[in-house]
């Protein structure tokens, strides 16, 4: 049997600090939006920025969890940290468009230490330890996306933006330093296993040549030669990469997984969430910030944008921990089906149009706590479903699932936004108006209630279904 750490609470800790850090380098981009289209001269350039993050993570997510599982999931951690702290100095230290670009496409490597850290935990912890642990994470997440909203904010207002990738390579240095040190060497679940490099690169070409062609919707249509082509040779790709995983007789990643129920249904509501009530960031950066001419928003600077965040980011503290009580007292369904619907009343409320900052912080606070919960139940859910030796691969696949949704969602909220806009007094730009935004919530708030439809098909007990999952195992 394996070990348990001889620090479990430090090995948690570090755990967080790498996953607040993950997060800070993902929200920090959003306050410095307006100064990249300033520097870079193309509101275009400065959305590859924010785009090229969950387009890596999506890529690269199945493969590293495969990996961290064969071959120890702390080593991982650490090559992953070190990538991103060598995007970090990239960026920092770059005035050029495409060594930028390179530096944020390192630090989206990161975003993977999700599923290793919590292979790592249930290879660690007690099962009763295990929930709440994952809870923590999940709340250290929203710490560190408030940080880099508030912190990113600051250093945008005051400073120059390369001192935003500055600040987020100290961060990740110092969670580095952690994981080296306070995390154990466990032993890897498959040691000696083959790898297919073919099957377990030929996802990245086409997850990449499906975003691309997503984001080509915009500037060439839907039906052009260009986005069809691309997305035709995206798809093509992963056709082929399916049909040798199926084939293959120890997989890379395993597909079969999606014939367990509730591993399906789950992904399939994260996918519906990602592409609405995880847009928060998003749309309330933008919202807060829209100019009081407009007629929406509150024409906030950036730092205070993410100010106005905080008090939800507070306030998730518990969501996490609560979704994992929630789960063991009243089952995954009722509770996955409780946080999506939270989430839904909150944007239904959104609709309203709020012109205070009161009412935009209770917004936020609603929405922030349904979005926390949600995706501390997905990530229960896949944990007792799934084989303890696929445990990173299962929640780098939700990974995957939810980066997609997050580059389809975005996509189409900048559709929506720049659907209905109104001329800035100099005649220099386009805002979106009220009418965009109701668009833009209305459909986020049909996500949320569709995800909540699909979560009604997960099992409702609270019985350890992982042995529907072991059949799949071998």
């Amino acid at each position: 049997m394996q070990e348990r750490p001889a620090f479990p609470i430090a090995m948690l800790l570090g755990l967080c600090l790498a996953e607040s850090t993950v997060t800070f380098e993902t929200s920090m981009i959003y306050a410095a939006i307006p100064t990249l289209i300033r520097t870079f001269g193309d509101p275009f350039l400065a959305g590859q920025l924010v785009a090229v993050h969950p387009l890596i993570a999506a890529a690269t997510a199945p493969v590293v969890g495969r990996f961290g599982d064969m071959r120890g999931r702390k080593s991982m951690i650490v090559i992953l940290l070190a990538a991103a702290l060598a995007g970090s100095l990239l960026s920092a230290l770059s005035h050029n468009f495409a060594l930028v670009m390179l530096g944020r496409a390192l630090q989206g490597l990161s975003v993977t230490v999700l599923p290793l850290s919590i292979g790592l935990l249930r290879e660690t912890m007690s099962r009763d330890r295990l929930r709440m642990s994952i809870g923590l994470l999940t709340t250290a997440q929203g710490v560190g996306s408030a940080l880099g909203l508030v912190l990113g904010g600051a250093i945008v207002d005051h400073f120059n933006w390369q001192f935003l990738f500055l600040a987020s390579g100290v961060l990740v240095l110092i969670s580095l330093i952690a994981c080296w040190r306070y995390l154990p060497a466990t032993k890897p679940a498959e040691k000696g296993a083959p790898i297919d490099w073919i099957e377990g690169l030929l996802p990245i070409p086409g997850i990449v040549a499906v975003m691309l062609a997503i984001g080509m919707i915009k500037q060439y249509g839907v039906f052009s030669p260009q986005v069809m082509a691309t997305s035709a040779a995206g798809l093509v790709v992963m056709w082929i990469w399916g049909r040798r995983t199926l084939a293959a007789r120890d997989p890379f990643i395993n597909l079969r997984l999606f014939a367990v129920r509730d591993f399906a249904i789950s992904n399939a509501a994260t996918l519906l969430l990602a592409m609405g009530t995880m847009q928060i960031v998003y749309i309330a950066s933008t919202y807060v910030q829209s100019p009081r001419w407009t007629g929406v928003g509150l024409g906030l600077t950036a730092m205070a944008a993410g100010l106005a965040k905080l008090p939800s980011h507070g306030v998730t503290v518990t969501a996490g921990p609560l979704a994992s009580w929630l789960a063991l007292r009243i089952g995954h369904r009722k509770t996955f089906v409780m946080s999506c619907l939270i989430a839904a009343l909150g944007w239904v409320y959104a609709l309203t149009l709020p012109d205070s900052l009161v009412k935009i912080m209770l917004l936020l606070c609603v929405t922030s706590y349904g979005t926390t919960m949600v995706v501390t139940a997905t990530a229960n859910v896949i944990v007792d479903v799934v084989p303890e030796r696929r445990t990173s691969e299962a929640i780098g696949t939700m990974a995957v699932i939810r980066s997609i949704g997050l580059a389809l969602g975005a996509q189409f909220i900048a559709i929506s936004l720049s659907s209905f806009t109104v001329l800035s007094p100099d005649g220099g730009a386009h805002f979106p108006s009220a009418d965009s935004y109701r668009i833009t919530m209305g459909w986020i708030a049909a996500t949320s209630f569709a995800a909540m439809f699909v979560a009604m098909f997960l099992k409702g007990g609270r019985r350890d279904v992982t042995a529907e999952a072991n059949v799949l195992a071998d």
